[in-house]
């Protein structure tokens, strides 16, 4: 950065030379035309111009005072440095390298005027931040920070108490303006591989998300499908996850996206508290959380618990209170940044009770009180073979049958205990275990779907009758009806 300035010097000094001592009035405030107007717009331009330049590691402190309050970013014995009063607490380097920079090494983009009798009319005479840097030479250097001019990106500043008026880039001293909790690091969860690692994307896998919350009387459980490990194993669905809790459903892979994805890189809008004590706590609602998610991840487990609601009176921005692990501070998160607040288990899953692909399929039974059919398959889609009791079975008529039964629809989670005797049996022996499904009537024309015995879903009971009607259609041959 620095030699790309004093080239530029060097480049301008050269342009006046051969111009013969150009000068170029540039208006920066598009001001009135009274004296105090005519004082801002007259500047000699000086591109570029180097006020200081100083290594950024040789910064004791930068003493910074604004609206938002007064702190100091000091140096401390292991050439790390921090917000003063946050000291130990997990800071954002990036913020904190940013401030150093642009303190040690100060240029102008123009000199707006080199004697300004009213330092008021660039809101130098109560500036908006004053930055105080302290070098461990003894140098110390004092920036003041005026107006913006919006028109032309730059900000109004002093150096060491002069009267001359420098435009300064924007960002060159955005970072004296902003309020201590700014140095804060916000990004609450980034995945954590060995330096050594082989495969540093493996860290990033997710085991499993455990959700509760206050606002349901279950459990929401998402974990790693093993199935996605095994190559002899193929599924009805390409998410890398299932839900086991409360029920055992794969998830959709779009609308679960959020839910498996939002941890990494889950970044707060704010910090209410630094380093609160248990009372604090308390009073921001973690005594009794709203909802705790818990993470296993192979990067290293996180834990987010979930406190009071909040509104901000100035921006009308609500969001929740947050703690996450690792960090001694209380987060802001604006509503819909944290999906494990509003996921449903109908939102995210499959509608699909089953998804288990046909040809890792070894038997497959279906049985009513009237009747009840063993089917024993064998092949892969090139000699893809079906027996009943013995007897050959179309293959295509059966993987349409099969189709049929898989449309078996999750059309509303029901976790009430139903014991009452199954109407209609399914049960599928796979290269993966066994599923039994049970349809179970029940009032206002639903039946309770029982999945390996446990109560898990109701569906419409005209379901089932297509279900027991189509059976009989495979049996003579006939088509199968896919609506019901």
């Amino acid at each position: 950065m620095r030699s790309n300035i004093k080239l530029l010097i060097a480049v301008t000094i050269a342009a006046v030379v051969l111009a013969a001592a150009v000068i170029l009035l540039v208006n920066l405030t598009g001001g009135d035309n009274g004296d105090a107007a005519e004082e801002t717009t007259s500047v000699t331009v000086n591109e570029g111009k180097l006020l200081y330049d100083k290594d950024p590691a040789a910064i004791e402190t930068i003493a910074i005072a604004n609206s938002e309050g007064e702190y100091t970013i000091r140096k401390y014995a292991d050439d790390s440095w921090f917000v003063e009063d946050f000291a130990g607490l997990i800071h954002d380097t990036t913020f904190i390298g940013k401030a150093l920079e642009y303190a040690a090494s100060f240029a102008a983009a123009t000199t707006a005027n080199e004697h300004a009798d009213d330092l008021s009319v660039y809101g130098l005479d109560a500036p908006r931040a004053t930055a105080l840097i302290t070098f461990e030479d003894g140098t110390v250097r004092e920036i003041r920070v005026g107006n913006e001019a919006p028109a032309d990106e730059v900000t109004y500043c002093t150096l060491d108490g002069t009267d001359t008026v420098y435009a300064v880039d924007n960002a060159k001293v955005s970072y004296f303006l902003r309020d201590k909790f700014y140095f804060l690091e916000k990004t609450v969860y980034t995945p954590q591989a060995p330096e050594n690692a082989e495969n540093p994307e493996d860290y990033t896998k997710i085991n499993s998300i455990t959700v509760k919350r206050k606002d349901i009387d279950y459990t929401i459980v998402l974990e790693y499908d093993e199935r996605q490990d095994s190559d002899e194993i193929v599924t009805g669905n390409s998410a890398t996850h299932r839900m086991t809790e409360p029920v055992r459903l794969d998830l959709n892979p779009d609308t679960a996206y959020d839910a498996l994805n939002a941890i990494y890189g889950l970044t707060a809008s704010g910090v209410a508290v630094a380093a609160p004590s248990e009372e604090t706590l308390s009073s921001f609602g973690f005594d009794d959380p709203y909802a705790v998610i818990d993470f296993d991840i192979v990067g290293g487990d996180t834990t987010l618990t979930v406190g009071n609601a909040y509104t901000n009176e100035e921006t009308g921005e609500k969001g929740r209170y947050v703690t996450a692990t690792g960090f001694d501070e209380i987060f802001m998160f604006t509503d819909g940044t944290l999906p494990w607040l509003t996921i449903t288990p109908e939102g995210i899953t499959s509608p699909l009770i089953t998804s288990t692909y046909i040809f890792a399929i070894d038997e497959f039974t279906i049985e009513s009180k009237d009747v009840r059919k063993d089917f024993v398959l064998t092949g892969d889609k090139d000699d893809f073979a079906v027996t009943c009791d013995g007897e050959e079975v179309d293959p295509d008529l059966f993987k349409s049958f099969y189709q049929y039964f898989l449309k078996a629809p999750a059309e509303e989670i029901y976790l009430e205990e139903n014991t009452d005797p199954a109407d209609v049996t399914v049960t599928v022996v796979s290269d993966y275990g066994t599923d039994t499904v049970e349809f179970v009537s029940s009032a206002d024309r639903l039946s309770v779907v029982r999945l390996n015995g446990r109560t898990s879903f109701r569906l419409r009971t005209t379901y089932v009758n297509r279900l027991l009607e189509n059976l009989d259609h495979l049996m003579n041959g006939e088509g199968i009806i896919v609506t019901w």
